[in-house]
């Protein structure tokens, strides 16, 4: 019987250079700030046309996902268009490769990783310890693409059996809307609301306009 030896896993930046960290943290900073600008270009394209919240409502079931509803509005200023999002990550998930070409959107995601560690002195030993001190979690740009952006990636299409490395035709069942449950008006009120508060300050009553789903 063999043995299987049991591999480490390593953080992917714990080889690079002070240098490339820097680049990575700049990088990383600015994709926040794209997101944080497509936020209030949203926010105020809905405050100027209260007559699309609801197709904001309908594009954020289609796009949201795990996702907050603040991400659905950044992603709608970045691509209007876009029907089915994930990571590069996820997609592979589904053997499709993102097109080299393709303009990512950028999101906030939530990060968690292993435990956080506390040196502490002993007064009674004088030495250091460590102590545990829970997990570590934070907040980090990711960028997402759509699913037009992507194409098979080691075999033909599910759906279609188009070849690898080719865009499947319009047709294709892989571009089907998967559609989870929309937001209501007092949730989409409630962000632009607290989006606009600083910017241009106020939020226009009419977007209470009658809704399928708005209160009694």
């Amino acid at each position: 019987m063999t043995l299987k030896s049991r591999r480490r896993r390593t953080r992917p930046r714990a080889s690079w250079t002070e240098a490339e960290k820097q680049v990575w943290r700049e990088s990383k900073d600015a994709d926040k700030k794209i997101v944080s600008d497509a936020v209030v270009m949203g926010a105020r394209a809905l405050s100027q046309r209260p007559d699309l919240i609801d197709a904001f409502r309908e594009y954020a079931a289609r796009v949201q996902g795990h996702r907050t509803l603040r991400n659905a509005l950044a992603m709608l200023a970045q691509n209007p268009n876009a029907t089915r999002v994930n990571s590069a990550f996820f997609w592979a998930k589904e053997d499709r490769a993102v097109l080299k070409t393709a303009e990512p959107m950028r999101v906030i995601a939530r990060r968690r990783g292993g435990k956080k560690v506390e040196e502490f002195e002993n007064k009674e030993t004088g030495q250091t310890e460590e102590v545990d001190a829970g997990e570590w979690s934070g907040f980090t740009s990711e960028r997402v693409f759509d699913v037009r952006d992507t194409v098979p990636k080691n075999r033909p299409c599910d759906h279609c059996g188009t070849h690898v490395g080719l865009r499947c035709p319009e047709t294709c069942a892989v571009y089907e809307v998967v559609r989870g449950p929309a937001p209501t008006r007092d949730e989409v009120r409630e962000l632009l609301d607290r989006v606009l508060k600083d910017d241009i300050g106020f939020f226009p009553a009419d977007v209470d306009g009658e809704g399928e789903d708005s209160e009694q």
